[in-house]
């Protein structure tokens, strides 16, 4: 029985095998045979730049075509080329620049080279500028998010004609024919816009929470080293989304909040920087305070870069490239009850330059031998203590030195969150050392 159950199995997987096979061909034939389908224009290569930026028109797009048809390329008779502009922004001096396609080039059979695989194969190339002057469109009126399409026509001698239009999608998007048709070119920016917190991207609203100030680097790099840009606006938007009962809404509509020119900003390898630090008063203007808020609430901050000829870089939507959020949120404590275990960082800075000047942390655990942490000389130290599992107590104290405007410090959470922050002081160089102590908060 179990034999003849083999010879079942093995006919069946030949009958599948047999079944793929023919499928495969009759694909192929679908493709190279009868009237509506009879050719692949197969892209073998592409070189050059598959997108464009707003900048730099001297850009090129390259593609070499591959032909084949039921006759291994005889047939073929030319290739007509046409090129449109899509505006995906809707502004600028001529409102909107969409044009429709347009003749942009043509490739006789008599310029098709026999490839290495037997079939006729073709180059075709084009900068931005060539697509731009044809199409009528400036450069100036050219913004992220427009798209410049180039679409081609395979014309046979018999009258047949073939395009985006007539290709099945096993055609278009198949891995063995890739025959698209078309070709819809994006238009970036040409800008690397980095933007990096160094601090803390939300407000706590919760009692004694840790709210220190918004800290931002920002590069800017237009591979010019800033000269084709010229401003950088920064604006400023407070939504109120948790509306009380009375219906009291205090959201502020978007604002300028600061510029920037360029020019003026520090270059770091070739690529202008600029640091933000601003404080929670800073943030909430003259209307708000932090009583104002609710967990919900949030503060957004759009970027906006202006070019050297006039043009308008920036995005709208949430955590796209020139956009960003503050949230608001409340901290879950998770050392509410106990210590919360793991290994905490304790990093230390001397303003001065010169060491803590006497001061220092000081860390038990349990009542156990205290762990202390100080600067002896320099700008800075780092060190780490560990919480155990099961530990019942953790005391931190600070301990006043000499020239406390100068001490600054910060201890991390396992979690990499900041746990409590302290500094710079007064300075009161005749005051006594006392230990205070240093209430960490772990949130969630």
């Amino acid at each position: 029985m179990m034999k003849t159950k083999n010879i079942y199995i093995s006919a069946l997987i030949g009958l599948v095998l047999l079944t793929a096979c023919e499928s495969d061909d009759k694909v192929v034939q679908q493709v190279l045979d009868g009237k509506t389908s009879g050719a692949v224009l197969r892209e073998r290569a592409i070189s050059g730049e598959e997108d464009f930026d707003i900048f730099r028109d001297e850009t090129e797009f390259s593609v070499t075509l591959e032909e084949q048809d039921e006759d291994n390329g005889e047939l073929i008779d030319r290739v007509d080329f046409t090129i449109s502009f899509v505006d995906n922004n809707k502004e600028g001096a001529t409102g909107d620049d969409t044009v429709d396609p347009i003749a942009f080039g043509t490739i006789p059979a008599s310029e098709f080279t026999i490839g290495d695989r037997g079939l006729p194969v073709a180059d075709f190339s084009f900068t931005m500028a060539e697509a731009l002057e044809t199409l009528g469109v400036p450069l100036t009126e050219v913004l992220p998010g427009d798209r410049i399409q180039l679409d081609f026509t395979l014309f046979f001698t018999d009258g047949r004609s073939f395009n985006a239009n007539d290709a099945a999608v096993t055609v278009t998007g198949g891995s063995f024919f890739s025959s698209p048709f078309s070709y819809s070119l994006l238009v970036d920016d040409g800008i690397a816009f980095d933007y990096e917190v160094t601090t803390s991207d939300e407000i706590d609203l919760s009692d004694g929470a840790i709210n220190e100030n918004y800290q931002v680097d920002i590069s800017i790099d237009d591979e010019s080293e800033g000269s084709l840009i010229e401003t950088l606006n920064i604006y400023r938007t407070f939504r109120d989304l948790t509306i009380g009962e009375d219906g009291t809404d205090l959201s502020e509509e978007e604002a300028l909040f600061e510029t920037y020119n360029i020019a003026d900003l520090d270059l770091e390898e070739g690529a202008r920087i600029l640091s933000l630090d601003y404080s929670l008063d800073m943030i909430f203007g003259d209307e708000l305070e932090l009583e104002d808020l609710s967990v919900g609430d949030d503060f957004q901050f759009r970027y906006e870069i202006i070019t050297e000829d006039g043009r308008i870089v920036t995005t709208d939507e949430k955590d796209t490239e020139y956009f960003y959020t503050i949230a608001t949120s409340e901290c879950i404590l998770l050392n509410g009850d106990a210590p919360f275990p793991g290994e905490y960082t304790v990093k230390l800075t001397d303003l001065y330059g010169d060491g803590w000047d006497g001061a220092f942390i000081e860390v038990t655990i349990d009542g156990g031998d205290p762990q202390v942490f100080t600067i002896e000389t320099g700008e800075e130290s780092e060190g780490t203590f560990t919480v155990p599992e099961g530990a019942t107590s953790l005391l931190v104290t600070y301990t006043n030195g000499l020239w406390e405007d100068e001490h600054v410090y910060e201890i991390i959470d396992p979690n990499g969150k900041k746990a409590a922050v302290g500094g710079p002081f007064e300075r009161d160089n005749a005051a006594p050392p006392v230990a205070r102590e240093v209430e960490l908060k772990v949130c969630e």
